[in-house]
């Protein structure tokens, strides 16, 4: 003991801060004395994520032992502002993912990547709040930390060199792979969460609700809206009342008057619409009324369907024929002002439907895109036709409105990109649903297999004196 306290003599001569109750020494004391215990604050919050290593390639558990004590001073300067910036929410990049840790700092912990030294030298650390201060005169250096428990430490570095300076944090140490491996799949299951919880669902949705909020406006509308309307209504399907009501009439007596057209002057017996069953050619009455309801469906909604004029099966035949030729007087008046109340240069399409003998095909005056068209079930092409329509449109023009129309420039089309018919008795009906799709502005898009329902629809519209 004689050694023991002529060592604390010589000790407390030496101590410049024997007197001070905060103060301590960082002088090496005898192994089980303890004269100042280290203050431990309790691990409230720690982080996972990788330890932020230093340009010069050391980690923060290296820093203590290196430097002046001015280099020192700023270094712990520098984790203070960084250690304060944990309370803000902050995105910590991996090397695969970004997880948003803002709301989950109390349940992570912070650990290091580098695997290559023996110990995982990273911390966990929990600091309230520190105030450095830093005077500098006469070689004098001081530091005062603040710790949650309230004590203060200074410590006198003009005297000590850099390794004596006191770190006050509790320090902890992940030494074990064990360890590492649990922490990484806390946070592997931390991650899992956040992708439970739907932030991708959450994104898409805000982004859907901006395209909306951005198609809203007048400009991002399109100018074709009532063709898309129209699109949906080229297969309605016939509800059960209809079907009935179609194969009532289908057995209804040959002279039994079924429906009337009063501006048309068309009647519709039971044997008339009969036509309308598979397997049966179609005639003049039900095509020549099925075309007056579609000009009437264009005047109910002129901005959902194209400007067209429906001749009827007669006219043909009355402006040409093999035996007379060419002959624009016999039908001059069947496009006066007084009875269409427009002129036919002003429409988008003329139709024109042919018979020939035992087939029917169709001829358009394509104004909207200057040429002469004609459709044919079996693709057949027949130039007098279109040539004798071309006379016809320029003698027309000239007589209503007085002007010489060139169309010498327009083109003549035999449409063959269109549905052919396979068998002998639907040309008709195809003939019928050209008319019917083009004057909605719309390609030719059905088949062979939908002329039942096309025959069933027809009647129930002829029925209703209402085309769709």
């Amino acid at each position: 003991m004689d050694g023991l306290s002529s060592y604390h003599k010589r000790s407390s001569g030496l101590n410049p801060c024997k007197n001070s109750s905060f103060s301590h020494s960082s002088r090496v004391m005898a192994p089980g004395l303890n004269r100042y215990p280290e203050v431990k604050s309790p691990l409230r919050r720690q982080v996972h994520a990788p330890s932020r290593i230093l340009k010069s390639g050391r980690d923060r558990s290296t820093r203590q032992g290196f430097g002046n004590v001015l280099g020192t001073f700023l270094t712990r300067n520098d984790d203070m502002l960084k250690r304060n910036a944990l309370d803000l929410p902050l995105r910590y990049r991996t090397d695969r993912e970004v997880v948003d840790v803002g709301d989950e700092l109390g349940d992570v912990e912070m650990i290091s990547d580098d695997t290559s030294r023996e110990g995982l030298g990273n911390v966990a650390m929990e600091v309230d709040e520190v105030e450095e201060k830093a005077e500098m005169g006469n070689g004098l250096f001081s530091e005062v930390v603040s710790m949650k428990n309230g004590s203060l430490r200074v410590d006198d570095c003009s005297q000590a060199n850099s390794s004596s300076l006191v770190v006050n944090r509790p320090v902890t140490d992940v030494t074990s792979f064990e360890a590492y491996r649990k922490v990484l799949q806390s946070a592997e299951n931390r991650t899992s969460k956040l992708k439970d919880r739907g932030f991708g669902d959450i994104l898409k949705e805000r982004g859907c609700a901006l395209l909306r909020s951005l198609c809203s406006f007048s400009f991002w509308k399109q100018d074709k809206e009532p063709v898309e309307d129209v699109q949906r209504e080229e297969f309605l399907t016939l509800s059960r009342e209809e079907e009935t009501a179609v194969n009532r009439a289908f057995s209804a007596n040959d002279s039994n008057i079924l429906v009337a057209h009063e501006n048309s002057n068309i009647e519709i017996t039971g044997k008339i619409l009969r036509c309308l069953k598979p397997g049966e050619w179609l005639n003049d009455e039900v095509i020549n009324l099925y075309l007056v309801l579609l000009k009437e469906r264009e005047a109910r909604e002129p901005k959902k369907f194209l400007k067209c004029h429906f001749f009827n099966t007669f006219f043909f035949t009355k402006l040409f024929n093999s035996g007379t030729g060419y002959n624009y007087s016999a039908v001059r008046r069947w496009t006066s002002m007084k009875r269409l109340s427009y002129h036919l240069k002003d429409c988008d399409k003329i139709f024109i439907p042919i018979h020939m003998n035992i087939h029917w095909t169709l001829a358009v005056i394509n104004i909207k895109d200057q040429k002469f068209q004609y459709l044919d079930s079996f693709k057949g092409r027949e130039p007098k036709i279109l040539d004798a329509l071309a006379r016809y449109f320029v003698d027309e023009v000239r007589d209503k409105s007085e002007v010489d129309l060139d169309v010498s420039r327009w083109g003549q089309e035999f449409v063959q990109d269109l549905p052919m018919q396979r068998n002998g008795f639907d040309c008709g009906m195809f003939m019928v649903k050209y008319i019917d799709f083009y004057s909605r502005g719309l390609d030719l898009r059905f088949t062979q297999e939908q002329m039942p329902y096309f025959r069933d629809r027809t009647a129930k519209e002829i029925l209703q004196l209402k085309a769709e």
